[in-house]
């Protein structure tokens, strides 16, 4: 009878230590989109079910542009990039998260690749780069209309990402690839501010810390990242990663960043006061979009060759399930419910 009890009690220990990462406060969903159906895949954060997917009418017709965890999402929409390869026509759509459709359409002339979408500033405007034409277009976030649209010196690049720096001298910011240089640009006057040359890499993608006082660049040749000032572009630390980095976030405390890499197998976790290694866990081929449960509990990492999802727990790296979703995976948003 003893042990029966005491066995029964450690039973109710590990449910109590599983409940807080299953059932974490808040809640979320993560929202996987694909070019082929199901388009839009949303899975539960909580049970890592799929509950529901959606497939859009047009989407013969265009692709997914380049989209991330660091998308804006004003509450009901979130902001998306799609393109047509039969014209070059390119466009911001306002995905409805509750119905899975389309609401509304921004067309922002034409580009040869892809968009990038930012999140918004404190005056309630969208920061969208044009890779290959290195421009960067800005769009209301109260009307999602398109205010204006501007060239970049790219210095014969393109513009190949885009996020902003919150704080009270906040700034967009824009890595140039093949440019070899990462711009910060003043958000009022739409001027180049401040600009850090690369030598011996290419500045791919980039993330600014919740606290806007770091800018994680990611480096396509360098298989590394270079830690900047988001104002001055001073260079605080390079660290070396996997092959191909190209995608970056972090934990809600903004105490852990992770890296998704483009042509490897690993996702990384660094501390971003010591900026050591905490984790690297192998997922598949390839990570290359990332995103934090709102609860940081877990990550999530699309295994965008092999038709999956992987959990992470946060702290550990450990794998804690895959999600089959159908579909190989092109872009990601977790999605944060109260």
């Amino acid at each position: 009878m003893r042990t029966r009890l005491w066995a029964a009690g450690l039973a109710a220990l590990a449910l109590a230590a599983a409940a807080p990462a299953a059932a974490g406060r808040p809640r979320a969903q993560i929202l996987v989109l694909s070019n082929s159906a199901p388009h839009v895949v949303v899975v539960d954060g909580q049970t890592h079910q799929v509950v529901r997917t959606a497939d859009l009418s047009d989407a013969g017709t265009w692709v997914w542009t380049w989209n991330d965890d660091n998308n804006y999402f004003d509450g009901t929409h979130l902001w998306l990039g799609r393109r047509s390869p039969a014209t070059d026509q390119v466009e911001v759509v306002l995905l409805d998260v509750n119905t899975l459709q389309i609401a509304r359409r921004v067309p922002l002339g034409t580009d040869r690749t892809t968009l990038y979408i930012g999140k918004a500033t404190r005056d309630g405007r969208v920061f969208v780069s044009k890779h290959a034409s290195g421009e960067m277009a800005v769009l209301d976030a109260r009307t999602a209309t398109l205010l204006q649209v501007v060239p970049l010196p790219v210095d014969g690049g393109v513009a190949c990402d885009v996020d902003a720096a919150p704080g009270a001298l906040e700034r967009v910011l824009v890595p140039t690839d093949t440019g070899n240089t990462v711009l910060a640009v003043d958000p009022r006057t739409l001027q180049v501010v401040a600009r850090r040359a690369f030598e011996g890499t290419r500045p791919f993608m980039l993330t600014t810390s919740p606290d806007g006082r770091q800018l994680w660049v990611q480096e396509r040749t360098g298989n590394s990242i270079t830690v900047l000032n988001p104002r001055t572009l001073d260079v605080i630390r390079k660290i070396p990663t996997g092959r191909t980095p190209i995608i970056g976030t972090f934990s809600p405390d903004g105490s852990l960043h992770f890296t998704g890499h483009a042509a490897d197998v690993i996702v990384l976790a660094h501390d971003t006061k010591t900026f050591r290694e905490v984790w690297r866990a192998r997922v598949g081929s390839n990570p290359d979009r990332v995103g934090v449960h709102p609860a940081g509990t877990f990550v999530y990492a699309t295994v965008s060759r092999e038709g999956a999802l992987a959990v992470l727990d946060l702290r550990t790296g450990k794998v804690v399930t895959r999600v089959v979703l159908g579909t190989n995976p092109a872009g990601l948003y977790v999605r944060r419910l109260e």
